[in-house]
């Protein structure tokens, strides 16, 4: 594994923050990083350990409220009820991070109607689910920050096949949407793009050891896989005051791949 890149300081004491897909990965490294910058944490997954731990961990470590909230988010009823029970708890929402996702790998020909439809359901649907249970509340607040997660697919088609990159695709599209709609509201939508990050969806397909890490970092530029830390660092930009100016951009994090123009994603 690699190491923690240092997190910038910012302070969000008296928000709430809620992630989803925040027990692991990406989402599991924003919940720890708005904690440490004194942010209320909401975690939203299916995997209850994994959430329950975590909450646990925030709490004693930062000294912020973390609640663990387990909730399918393919499916709308289940993602209302969780954020009715949310906005009881902790009575309003700053920011949305929706890093909940969902990769396989398929070519177009091995890929199967249902591999579709899951991809859909988690990636698309659990995006703009998660949106529509909260936004009445950030319309009542007249601010509030949606960050969601992309891909880097967006660009390159790689990642997993057709239905990661469409979904991941659909994604970018909700966030201009949604800025051209609510930013003269108070709402700010931006999407992170990363691509080749350490996380367990990464480590499913290429094991955790020194000759496979070489292989990875090899393919990056910049010369390291990328990091949860990484791409919370940018989250936490994007829901600060600093960022107050920056509305429906695309922040790619890849260490240069997608920039550096002898980059191949098939290297």
């Amino acid at each position: 594994m690699y190491r923690v890149i240092r997190m910038i300081k910012y302070d969000f004491k008296g928000q709430l923050t809620v992630v989803t897909g925040g027990a692991s990965g990406i989402g599991e490294g924003i919940c720890e990083a708005f904690a440490k910058n004194s942010s209320d944490v909401a975690i939203i997954d299916i995997n209850e350990n994994a959430g329950l731990n975590l909450a646990s961990k925030l709490k004693k470590d930062y000294k912020v409220r973390a609640n663990f909230y387990r909730c399918d988010i393919t499916d709308f009823e289940k993602v209302k009820k969780t954020s009715e029970s949310i906005l009881l708890d902790f009575k309003r929402v700053d920011n949305i991070i929706t890093a909940a996702g969902y990769s396989s790998r398929f070519s177009i020909t091995e890929l199967g109607i249902d591999e579709w439809k899951k991809a859909v359901d988690v990636n698309l649907n659990g995006t703009f689910y998660i949106i529509k249970a909260f936004i009445g509340k950030l319309l009542e607040q007249k601010k509030g920050n949606i960050i969601l997660i992309g891909s880097g697919a967006i660009v390159t088609g790689s990642g997993g096949g057709v239905h990661y990159a469409a979904t991941k695709v659909a994604q970018y599209g909700i966030c201009k949407a949604l800025t051209y709609e609510l930013l003269s509201q108070g709402i700010r939508s931006n999407i992170i793009t990363p691509h080749i990050i350490d996380t367990p969806m990464l480590r499913k397909r290429y094991p955790d050891n020194p000759e496979m890490n070489a292989k990875l970092a090899a393919r990056v530029p910049l010369g390291r896989v990328g990091l949860p830390s990484d791409i919370a660092n940018i989250a936490l930009f994007l829901a600060s005051d600093e960022s107050g100016y920056v509305c429906g951009e695309e922040i790619i994090a890849d260490g240069g791949g997608l920039f550096y123009q002898g980059f191949s994603p098939k290297k």
